[in-house]
C-alpha cells in the first residue's frame, strides 16, 4: 500500500471513529445536512443527469433506480464512461487510471456497474474498518470473504498490511470451501447466511472471533443456528453494488452509516411498518447516486440501540420489493403481501420448521416447500398460509410438498420469492 493510500485510509478511519463516539442524534443529522447540501451544490450537479437541479432541495431532485442508471450510465459519472465501456473494462479486468470498476453478481436480478476513485476506495476501507474492526491498528486480522464474486474493494483491504484477507469463491460450491477455510484459520468470517448456516452444521475446525453476515437476508432461524454453533453474536454488513449502507454494532444491531449517506424512506405497499430506502451517497463524487431507490425492504427500529450509537437502527432487512406477493382479491382488487408476514405465517405454524420456501408461481398460485425432515408440518404450514391469504382477502391455490432444499452456491437465498409475473395494484 502506498503512503498516499495509507494516509487516506487512516484519515477515513479516524474520522469515522470520532464521529461514532462523539455525535448525538441531533449532531449527526446536522452534520449530515451540511455535507449533503455541499455535495448537492458542488458535486452532484456536475454530472449531466443532475445539472438542472443545482440549488434545489433534495426533495425536488428526481428519484433514480438501477434501470435509470444503467440506461444512461455516462450521465451519472464524472468520467463520461458509458455502460458499454464499463462492461468492456470489467470483462478485460482493466480500469481507467486511478479508478476501480466492478459489477454486482447478478444473482438477484440484472447486473449493475460501479466506478470508484482511489480516494473513495480508501474511504470505504477506512469506514468499514472503523465500524467492523476498530482494533485493526493494534492487532492483525485474518479475514475470510466468502461470496460469489470478488471485488477490487477487497483488494484495497488486502493492501493495508493490517489485514490478511482471502477470498473464497462461493460459485465453486459451498462444501468445497470448508477445507480451504479451515486451512486459512480465519479470525473473521464474512459470508451469506446460507454458507454460514452450512458451516455451522458441518464438522469444520474453524474458530472465528467474529462472524459477519452479508449479501443475503439474515433470517432469525439462521442467526440462532449460527450463534449457537460458534458462541458469538452475529453481526451484519449491509452492502450492495451501490455502496456500504450499514454495519452491526457489537450488540448485533444493524445501524445505517448516516455519516456518509442520507436515507429517505418510502412506505411499502401492503405494510404499515416496512419501508424502501432512497439513498443519497454524499461521500462519492465520481459516480453520483442521488435519491437512488433500493429494492430492499427494511423494518426500522422504533427505539435507540443499547450500544449508544445515534445512527438509525434497523430491526430487520426482510427481503426485496420484487418479492412482495400480489394476489387477486374480490372485485378486481389486488392484495400486496410482504415477505415478512409470509415467513411468519410459515414458521409460526410449527416449531419444527427451520427452513422453507414460499414461491408465487403464477398470478393466483403459490407453492410451499419444506425439507423432508419437516414433512409432518406441511399441513400446518399450508393452513397458516391459507389463513394469512384469507385475512388479506385473497384465495390462491397452494401446492405444498416436501423436497430437499439445497441453496444454490452462486445465487442469493430468498425463501420468499416471486417467480411469475403477477398483477399489480
Amino acid at each position: 500500500m502506498s503512503l498516499k493510500t495509507t494516509l487516506l485510509t487512516l484519515r477515513a478511519f479516524w474520522r469515522a471513529r470520532r464521529r461514532l463516539h462523539a455525535a448525538t442524534r441531533d449532531q449527526l443529522i446536522s452534520a449530515q445536512q451540511r455535507h449533503l447540501n455541499a455535495f448537492l451544490d458542488r458535486d452532484a450537479a456536475q454530472v449531466p443527469a443532475f445539472a438542472a437541479y443545482r440549488g434545489q432541495p433534495l426533495s425536488s431532485w428526481p428519484v433514480m433506480d438501477k434501470a435509470t442508471l444503467m440506461g444512461n450510465f455516462a450521465a451519472y459519472n464524472r468520467l463520461g464512461l458509458t455502460a458499454e465501456e464499463g462492461w468492456a473494462h470489467e470483462r478485460a479486468g482493466t480500469t481507467p487510471k486511478g479508478y476501480a470498476i466492478g459489477a454486482s453478481t447478478g444473482t438477484s436480478g440484472n447486473r449493475g456497474l460501479y466506478i470508484v476513485s482511489e480516494a473513495e476506495r480508501c474511504r470505504w476501507l477506512g469506514v468499514m474498518l472503523a465500524w467492523a474492526l476498530p482494533d485493526v491498528l493494534t492487532r492483525a486480522h485474518r479475514v475470510a470473504i466468502v461470496l460469489p464474486a470478488n471485488s477490487q474493494l477487497y483488494d484495497t483491504a488486502n493492501e493495508s498490511g493490517r489485514l490478511k484477507l482471502r477470498f473464497f469463491d462461493l460459485t465453486a460450491g459451498i462444501e468445497q470451501q470448508f477445507a480451504p477455510l479451515a486451512a486459512f484459520r480465519p479470525t473473521v468470517i464474512v459470508g451469506p447466511p446460507k454458507f454460514l448456516r452450512a458451516l455451522a452444521g458441518a464438522d469444520v475446525p474453524v474458530h472465528p472471533e467474529q462472524i459477519f453476515s452479508g449479501a443475503e437476508v439474515l433470517d432469525p432461524a439462521d442467526r440462532q443456528v449460527i450463534e449457537e454453533r460458534f458462541g458469538l453474536t452475529m453481526r451484519e454488513i449491509y452492502m450492495a453494488t451501490e455502496g456500504l449502507f450499514g454495519v452491526s454494532c457489537p450488540l448485533g444491531t444493524l445501524h445505517l452509516i448516516e455519516d456518509h449517506i442520507a436515507f429517505e424512506f418510502q412506505p411499502v405497499d401492503g405494510s404499515s411498518h416496512l419501508v424502501n430506502p432512497l439513498i443519497t451517497d454524499f461521500s462519492r463524487t465520481r459516480q453520483v447516486m442521488v435519491r437512488y431507490r433500493m429494492n430492499d425492504i427494511l423494518e426500522l427500529a422504533e427505539s435507540a440501540c443499547g450500544c449508544g450509537l445515534p445512527h438509525q437502527a434497523i430491526e430487520q432487512i426482510h427481503g426485496r420489493q420484487d418479492d412482495v406477493f400480489h394476489l387477486p382479491g374480490p372485485h378486481g382488487a389486488i392484495a400486496s403481501i410482504t415477505p415478512d408476514v409470509i415467513r411468519n405465517a410459515v414458521v409460526r405454524s410449527d416449531p419444527s420448521i427451520r427452513d422453507f420456501r414460499v414461491l408465487q408461481t403464477g398470478p393466483n398460485a403459490v407453492t410451499l416447500l419444506l425439507p423432508p425432515e419437516a414433512a409432518q408440518a406441511l399441513d400446518a404450514a399450508r393452513a397458516g398460509l391459507q389463513a394469512l391469504f384469507e385475512k388479506c382477502g385473497t384465495h390462491p391455490g397452494i401446492e405444498a410438498r416436501a423436497e430437499r432444499l439445497t441453496p444454490e452456491a452462486g445465487r442469493k437465498l430468498r425463501r420468499v420469492r416471486v417467480l411469475a409475473e403477477a398483477p399489480r395494484p
